[in-house]
């Protein structure tokens, strides 16, 4: 898999240069745009992103600017700035409390697809997109901006779906989840195996993001060939509502 595209896109959300991704060392960056609505109008003033084939204790933190210069004082006042990177580093976490005391800070695992490792999976059921008469149509699109692909369940719900987040004219990331009663079944990886090619088939580039924790969700995308890239540490504050963004 080419890196290339993914440096790209994270450098761009973080607002660095893609060489602070490898240069060794944890580097701060404090854009305009990190104290704007970023997609879909979700505040996320701080963000870091470890590559896994960047040197041992490589980050790079982009915060709102008005905290630029709080975050260097923690920083300086508390030691050694790795220990915030993830996976595992929680030294970030008091700066957090103190200072975006809304904050939902997560970590991620960052994995990518292309059309050589993507392995397509036959569907366990039939896989359908979303219609406009769907009686959760408008929720999905509240949330969502790209495709939906989901599976019914008896009786006319929705037993599983995958959505699509269009990130950027390049990145398209997957969402996913199955009902409880339908679990263990293939449906995840089913819808997540259609959403993946409708990007594919419009020239994107599949990502897809799941929590540490969340070892089922590993396993439907490494199945399906996405391939691990890095670690996401993310802090949402809120949303925009569409309202004002338009």
């Amino acid at each position: 898999m080419d890196p290339e595209w993914l440096d790209r896109y994270w450098a761009d959300e973080l607002g660095c240069l893609p060489s602070a991704l490898y240069q060794g060392g944890v580097s701060i960056w404090a854009p305009p745009h990190r104290g704007e609505g970023r997609w879909m109008g979700w505040l996320i003033p701080l963000e870091c992103i470890v590559v896994d084939t960047a040197p041992s204790g490589t980050g790079a933190i982009s915060i709102t600017p008005h905290l630029a210069d709080a975050l260097c004082g923690f920083f300086a006042q508390d030691g050694d700035p790795t220990s915030c990177l993830p996976p595992h580093g929680n030294m970030l976490l008091p700066f957090v409390r103190e200072h975006l005391s809304t904050g939902y800070p997560k970590v991620h695992r960052i994995l990518a697809c292309d059309e050589k490792l993507f392995r397509p999976f036959a569907p366990t059921a039939p896989v359908l997109p979303l219609e406009p008469d769907n009686l959760h149509y408008e929720w999905y699109r509240y949330h969502f901006d790209g495709p939906v692909f989901i599976i019914r369940a008896p009786g006319g719900g929705i037993a599983s779906w995958a959505a699509i987040k269009c990130k950027s004219d390049e990145v398209w990331e997957m969402a996913v989840s199955t009902e409880p009663a339908f679990r263990g079944r293939g449906y995840a990886r089913s819808v997540v195996s259609r959403a993946t090619l409708a990007a594919l088939e419009a020239g994107k580039h599949p990502l897809y993001l799941h929590e540490i924790s969340n070892h089922s969700s590993a396993r439907v995308c490494n199945a399906l060939g996405y391939r691990p890239y890095g670690y996401e540490l993310t802090c949402e504050t809120g949303r925009i509502p569409p309202i004002q963004r338009n």
